[in-house]
């Protein structure tokens, strides 16, 4: 008789609620509007033939999984309990997650206790990292129910486009702004090359002058007799090449022709025309001597093109492990949105349950906890629709493929979902190769052979100036201004004029050269210590991405037994809560415990799915860690090369 009364005042309350919960409902199901329909559409009640199906959309129906089996017994009294009203299954929708050959380490408990710090020794800490390198508990063909939804369309957009880690790199290499600036500094930098080389280039030049004079005479001796003022007219063209040599020597040939007339008596004869071809030679013996000296500047400019190039190198592979890291957060906002989905579609199945019981043994607070959580899962699926998209932007930003920035609102979708497999890693192998590949090294081995370079200059130059000075000249000249018959005259007539000689110079001090042999050693020092230092940053970069490779897949593995843990901790309270009757406190007691599991679910299924990804880019920052992500090759001679 009491149990009667206590039903048939739950049912005054339920009739009384009836508007209310129909409004809240109605508003929670509002926020969803912007979503595709399959996001928001209210679960179908199950049927006997669709008792182990999921309410889920069409294209998410494969992701939702039986439900939990129950003894016979207990079934019968389930059946016998429920017959009155068809029953969803929906709230059992967790996917089997069939865990592998679990190591005791994972599951029994180790030695080290938290409650006394006294208990704590070196054999228990032993035995704990021991534990850690376990086998991993994840099954071979296991694989997350939400992979193959994934990389699926969403129909967020009309139109979408698959994209994988190659064919993005690809695309950014081609596209991207960021590198097309980027590869523009190895093009600035490479002219330093040719302008280096063209001190070395052929010079031509010509001259042209015309003197007139006219002065007193001082004597007879100046002009002759009875003149008084010497006056001349002489009007020079000159022309010809110089050229700077490898070996530091100045060689130029000359050709000058010319008119001469003068009032002089002396002056015959008149009106001349001469002509001279003169040659020129100067060889440094000590300073500026030697082709390492003078092609300094060359080998200089090469260097720096070297540096720049791996600067650039190590700039493209931050930018390319931005987009990896870019598209793998895209896969992940679009797992965590099916997560967010299977969690909304949980709590809608629970107020779907206890709506259809509101005359048997629902409370009214029962669906008003459920609704509540209805409210609050909407919210956050609409926030993880937004992730998905400002997800997208990023990755168009980054790659700025036309492909993707035609439309900017097609869907990318990722082609393939990450690994779960582990990659064995040797970290001595690992160190070798970023000290052979990585850019940074090479950089470093640059600026110190660009430092040997100016010390050797910085040597030559504190050696005094000795050179040696040759001249060679041969001239014509003819009266009434035949220029042509003078010029004739300097090969045909007389015998050539030449000069040589020795030009000596040296500072007493030397001072600045001196002090500039100790900036340069000093240079070198400060680099030598650099390039230790560059090493052992190295080293200890590629140890921690080694070790970030095996952690990372240890915390996959960890989430995955946690996740198994809060799934089956979700079946049991269901199924408790489904099948055990209790009173009001009782009942809301067990909803709130069973909200709570699946709100805890969610945490560890987002979790193994952040932990997925982390593994995966992991294995991305190992590359760029040893310098494999990317390597940039020479492709023939340049217009700047120079031999």
């Amino acid at each position: 008789m009491e149990c009667f009364m206590n039903r048939t005042v739950c049912q005054c309350y339920i009739a009384i609620a009836t508007a209310t919960c129909c409004w809240v409902a109605g508003s929670a199901c509002a926020q969803t509007e912007d979503l595709p329909s399959w996001l928001y559409a209210p679960p179908a009640p199950a049927t006997a033939s669709t008792a182990g199906s999921e309410n889920a959309p069409p294209e998410l129906t494969e992701v939702f999984a039986e439900p939990v089996a129950v003894s016979e017994a207990r079934r019968g009294v389930r059946v016998a309990q429920t017959s009155e009203l068809p029953l969803t299954d929906s709230i059992a929708e967790s996917p089997p997650l069939t865990v592998g050959a679990l190591p005791e380490e994972w599951l029994k408990e180790t030695s080290i206790s938290t409650s006394d710090a006294t208990t704590l020794s070196p054999d228990s800490v032993r035995q704990f990292l021991k534990s850690q390198a376990a086998a991993s508990p994840i099954a071979d063909n296991y694989r997350p129910w939400w992979e193959s939804t994934a990389t699926a369309p969403f129909e967020l957009s009309p139109s979408s486009i698959v994209v994988d880690g190659d064919s993005l790199i690809l695309e950014a290499l081609r596209h991207s702004f960021r590198i097309a600036a980027v590869n523009e500094n190895i093009c600035i930098a490479r002219t330093g090359i040719t302008r280096a080389a063209a001190d070395f280039d052929p010079t031509a030049f010509v001259e042209s002058k015309f003197l007139r004079t006219s002065v007193p005479t001082g004597s007879e001796l100046d002009a002759g007799e009875e003149v008084d003022r010497l006056r001349e007219e002489d009007f020079s063209f000159s022309g010809g090449v110089r050229r700077k040599l490898q070996t530091g020597a100045e060689f130029e040939i000359g050709q000058q022709i010319g008119l001469r007339d003068s009032s002089s008596q002396f002056f015959t004869p008149g009106n001349q025309g001469n002509s001279r071809l003169t040659l020129s030679f100067n060889q440094p013996l000590l300073n500026g001597a030697g082709r390492a000296f003078n092609r300094s500047l060359i080998v200089l400019a090469k260097l720096d093109t070297q540096i720049e190039n791996e600067a650039a190198t190590t700039a493209i592979q931050d930018h390319l492990l931005s987009v990896q890291e870019s598209m793998w957060n895209l896969y992940y906002q679009r797992a965590s949105l099916l997560l967010r989905i299977r969690h909304l579609n949980q709590a809608k199945s629970i107020h779907d349950w206890l709506d259809k019981r509101q005359d048997l043994d629902a409370l009214q607070s029962q669906l008003k906890r459920a609704e509540a959580a209805i409210a609050t899962r909407n919210s956050e699926l609409a926030r993880a629709v937004t992730s998905i998209r400002n997800a997208e932007d990023q990755l168009r930003m980054l790659v700025n493929s036309p492909g993707l920035t035609s439309d900017k609102t097609v869907e990318i979708i990722p082609a393939r979902p990450p690994s779960l497999a582990l990659v064995p890693v040797s970290l001595e192998d690992a160190v070798v190769t970023a000290l052979q590949q990585r850019s940074e090294m090479n950089e470093v081995a640059r600026e110190l052979d660009t430092a040997r370079v100016r010390l050797n200059v910085a040597q030559n130059e504190l050696l005094p100036m000795l050179d040696l000075v040759l001249e060679t000249y041969f001239s014509g000249l003819r009266g009434s201004q035949d220029i042509g018959r003078a010029w004739i005259d300097q090969f045909s007539v007389g015998e050539p004029s030449y000069s040589a000689g020795l030009r000596f110079e040296v500072p007493l001090q030397r001072r600045a050269a001196k002090a500039n042999i100790l900036r340069r050693q000093a240079e070198l020092r400060k680099l030598a210590s650099r390039l230790s230092e560059t090493i052992a940053k190295l080293h200890a970069e590629v140890a921690a991405a080694v070790r970030e490779v095996e952690t990372s897949h240890r915390e996959l593995g960890a989430r995955y037994v946690a996740m198994v843990s809060a799934q089956q901790y979700v079946d049991l309270i269901s199924n408790r809560w489904r099948e055990l009757p209790g009173d009001g406190y009782s009942a809301n007691s067990l909803l709130e415990d069973l909200l709570d599991a699946q709100d805890r679910l969610l945490l560890e299924e987002v979790g193994f799915a952040r932990a997925q990804i982390d593994y995966t880019l992991s294995t991305s920052r190992l590359k760029r860690a040893t310098g494999t992500l990317l390597q940039i090759e020479p492709i023939g001679a340049g217009p700047n090369t120079v031999p």
